[in-house]
């Protein structure tokens, strides 16, 4: 209601007749005049009423060899192993909550950094 008020403020003037007519939230019956109320304020247009030389998208898929650093945290997150995951972080500090496995795993292969104590398990062990 607020932007409709905002845009046509003669129209949609009270917010109590506004909720009585189309409902809060609408019934099924109440849709289709809220979307009759709506079309001239909303502009709806798909890719087929834009352009029809635009070719379908598709899809590639490259294939790339995980590294040294993402394969051994893809090993220690699948065999949920804490100490080597938890090996960098400061004493005190919480050790990676792998709730989600699928979720760090793919976190994993975007970059193992995104995992918390990778990154100083890495450093600790180059310096």
């Amino acid at each position: 209601w607020c932007l409709l008020h905002f845009l046509a403020p003669d129209a949609f003037a009270d917010l109590d007749e506004f909720v009585a007519t189309y409902g809060n939230p609408p019934t099924p019956t109440q849709v289709p005049l809220l979307r009759k109320c709506l079309i001239p304020y909303m502009l709806r247009r798909e890719k087929e009423e834009v352009e029809k030389l635009i070719p379908p998208k598709e899809e590639i898929i490259v294939e790339v060899e995980m590294s040294q650093l993402q394969r051994t945290t893809y090993k220690s997150i699948l065999t949920k192993n804490f100490a080597w995951l938890s090996g960098g972080a400061a004493k005190g500090s919480q050790v990676p909550a792998l709730r989600n496995v699928e979720m760090e795993l793919r976190k994993c292969c975007n970059h193992p950094f995104l995992i918390d104590g990778v990154q100083d398990e890495v450093l600790r062990h180059s310096t």
